[in-house]
């Protein structure tokens, strides 16, 4: 996961249309801390806590709060869940923000303040984004520049956490440099508990005489929220030679661990997963 105020700017066209463009217009820009909230909440309660939004552009903007459920891809980007997809790791129906929207002048910041309103059958955690959507308020025409910030929020039940992952599956790689032949491994973790966790994996293969691969899984340790699955990598640095081998994979994870195993079978250029 990339933990970074989120920031897009999209030009509304008659208010009908939207499309994303590389960089700021109109000399607007706001900034929002922290860039990550995480917040301990507790059932049956409503808990709060603050942003703070800056102005740091040259121009004075009117800001419209909103709040969008939080999911995470396979490869650690963050992405916005549309409304009514049935995810249920989701913030958005129990939160609120106050003000809803606000007017800053350059230099000015604002603090809002984000109310969750947890229902009392609440356990593990709960996940979104808190954007800002920032324009100018004297612009005047059919064009209007938006620039939207926010910050991630991580809210989790205390005492209620379940740990708990698998390996959810191991293939061949291709090699970059030799198109066509055995360059290493892709596995994917998912996390199956109810809270987000980070993990590290492993891999070792080897034919009971002699191990030829032991490194560390690559993709990052970054957060895997519950449901969610990471795509880690193992790339070969020397080919290995002929013969029948036992992949072994293993992750950690929040004093957890667990592992899976494969046969490879390894002959010429190729190999094949049993």
């Amino acid at each position: 996961m990339t933990c970074r105020t989120l920031c897009a700017a999209v030009v509304l066209i008659l208010v009908a249309s939207t499309f994303p463009v590389v960089a700021y217009g109109q000399g607007i820009q706001i900034e929002t801390a922290p860039q990550v909230v995480r917040e301990a909440i507790r059932q049956g309660e409503i808990n709060t806590c603050q942003i703070e939004v800056t102005n740091t552009g040259a121009v004075p903007v009117k800001v419209v709060a909103e709040v969008v459920d939080l999911a995470i891809d396979e490869y650690g980007y963050n992405m916005e869940v549309p409304e009514r997809a049935g995810y249920v790791w989701g913030l958005q129906e129990m939160t609120k923000v106050s003000p809803e929207e606000f007017l800053l002048n350059p230099g000015e910041m604002q603090i809002a303040e984000v109310a969750i309103d947890a229902p009392k059958p609440l356990s593990g955690g709960r996940y979104g984004i808190v954007y800002f959507a920032a324009s100018d308020k004297s612009a005047k025409g059919r064009i209007i520049m938006v620039v939207r910030c926010g910050s991630l929020l991580f809210a989790t039940v205390p005492g209620t956490e379940t740990y708990s992952g698998r390996v959810k599956g191991i293939r061949i790689i291709q090699s970059e440099d030799s198109p066509g032949s055995f360059g290493g491994f892709e596995v994917v973790f998912e996390n199956t508990g109810n809270v987000h966790v980070s993990a590290t994996g492993q891999i070792e293969v080897s034919n009971g005489k002699s191990t030829v691969l032991k490194t560390a899984l690559r993709g990052g340790t970054g957060t895997v929220l519950p449901g969610g699955t990471r795509v880690y990598r193992a790339e070969l640095g020397q080919a290995i030679p002929d013969g029948d081998y036992q992949v072994t994979v293993e992750f950690e994870f929040e004093g957890k661990r667990v592992s899976a195993q494969k046969v490879l079978s390894v002959k010429g250029r190729q190999a094949y997963l049993e």
